[in-house]
């Protein structure tokens, strides 16, 4: 762990370096590191009010103090052994080199990638992998609405979640908008149970048997009533549902793109530059 503390801190060094430091104001000194007032006016937001400009300009130097402090007494610990202080500086000339690579495959990456995914994609990845995508928990459609108790609304909604037809879910909308504390009326898109339940006071000892014997639920608290339809539902270990899983396969096919656009991207550079014949291998 001090090794790597050390080795970041060196980083800090190497790139927070500046050479051009002439007649700058010096705010603070830890041995031969300096802050200067411009890098500390840098970090400030601006048009932020005196009082908070001064906590944070002192919460600022304090903290760089502390962090070259112990920087110092890293150095100062891992640089005593020769043949420790030749590691540290290949390790750290590693981390450089990494994170100048990482910095421009990112850059490459952002200027490239291809982020529209069709749906069409997502559904045949889907059907092609079906057999990955297992239910870890219960999941529901529903349609729920949150009355204040003994609301003069509940009736006539009981009366619509019973029979419960598509062509009756603007009514049930319409009342749910202007009298309701709380309501979900999207039966296509599919929920977490447990979710459901941090809203609904449910209590069963056997989810997957309540759910199949159960779609028309009311229930009520000391405040409220909660009237819930149950539209459809999955039960864990079974196959999980494309619309539940559509974001995941999205950002999934996502990032198989990033791989493969990478991997091209450094076999470009590696061909260019076998071209230019700057690569030189001894047998």
């Amino acid at each position: 762990m001090n090794r790597l503390l050390s080795i970041l801190a060196l980083v800090f060094v190497l790139f927070s370096c500046d050479t051009h430091h002439d007649n700058r104001k010096v705010v603070a000194q830890v041995y031969d590191d300096k802050l200067y007032n411009d890098e500390v006016l840098s970090y400030l937001p601006k048009g932020i009010n005196s009082q908070d400009s001064t906590m944070m300009r002192n919460e600022f130097i304090d903290q760089w103090v502390r962090h070259h402090v112990l920087l110092h007494k890293a150095l100062e610990n891992n640089t005593q052994n020769e043949r420790e202080k030749a590691q540290l500086q290949q390790q750290v000339e590693e981390y450089k080199n990494s994170l100048v690579i990482y910095r421009f495959t990112k850059k490459m990456v952002e200027q490239k990638l291809d982020t529209v995914v069709q749906y069409k994609e997502i559904k045949d990845y889907y059907d092609k992998h079906k057999k990955e995508f297992t239910l870890k928990d219960d999941i529901v459609q529903v349609s729920f609405v949150k009355f204040p108790l003994n609301s003069k609304n509940i009736k006539p909604v009981r009366k619509l979640f019973r029979k419960y037809k598509p062509e009756d879910l603007p009514r049930i909308k319409a009342i749910a908008q202007e009298k309701a504390v709380n309501y979900f009326l999207d039966d296509n898109t599919w929920i977490l149970f447990d979710e459901l339940k941090k809203e609904v006071p449910i209590k069963t000892y056997n989810r997957s048997l309540y759910l199949k014997n159960n779609k028309y639920i009311e229930v009520n608290d000391s405040l409220f009533t909660y009237m819930l339809r149950i539209n459809n539902f999955r039960v864990q270990d079974n196959v999980s549902p494309l619309s539940f899983e559509y974001d995941n396969i999205r950002r999934l096919i996502i990032n198989m793109r990033k791989m493969k656009l990478i991997d091209r991207m450094k076999e470009h550079v590696f061909q260019e530059a076998q071209k230019q014949g700057v690569i030189h291998i001894e047998n």
